[in-house]
């Protein structure tokens, strides 16, 4: 079976997230220490002294540039980060099931929970409703792409619907052949 996630991928997620934070202390450390300064200054100059608007000035657009840089930082790139984080922190604790499924097709690449995703749709047995129906499976858009072909049989390990393991067992010509008789029969009813 192929693994898709292993250890030094957790390890270098939390580094890469501790790395983004303490960019963002330190970003927080210049702009506090140009405050306090300009503080200083502004407090050691006479009263209604003209030298009292540069510090005020420089108060002002440094405060709305580290407004500005907070909310673009933290919102999206300290965010994203933490999220890949999170998604691979509980691959190693939470609940995965083993499906035997055939593999459909590529769909187009999605953002979920802040993280990117190739989507592999496969056809699943339904016990429940005695037929085959679709399932999204995601897959790490940082991690290579399974080459799947249509009608391959493929046994794979889910966490939360996105693949942590995989192995094709076989491939069904059968399967692809009456999906194709499928597809033309609802192409020319108008349905598809």
């Amino acid at each position: 079976m192929t693994i898709v996630y292993d250890d030094k991928d957790l390890v270098s997620a939390y580094r890469q997230k501790k790395k983004i934070f303490y960019i963002y202390i330190a970003v927080l450390l210049v702009y506090l220490v140009l405050c306090v300064a300009c503080l200083v200054y502004y407090l050691n100059t006479p009263y209604n002294s003209p030298d009292q608007t540069a510090p005020k000035w420089i108060v002002w657009v440094a405060s709305c540039l580290f407004v500005i840089f907070s909310y673009v930082f933290l919102a999206i790139k300290y965010q994203r980060v933490r999220k890949y984080y999170k998604l691979i922190s509980y691959l190693s604790v939470g609940l995965k099931a083993v499906n035997n499924s055939y593999f459909l097709r590529y769909e187009t690449p999605e953002l979920k929970d802040n993280v990117d995703y190739y989507v592999l749709m496969m056809s699943e047995w339904s016990k429940k409703k005695s037929e085959y129906l679709d399932r999204k499976i995601y897959c790490d858009k940082e991690k290579p792409l399974p080459e799947f072909k249509c009608g391959d049989k493929v046994r794979y390990l889910t966490q939360g619907n996105v693949i942590v393991g995989y192995e094709v067992v076989g491939h069904d010509e059968e399967f692809v052949k009456e999906l194709e008789k499928e597809k033309a029969a609802k192409s020319k009813s108008g349905r598809f």
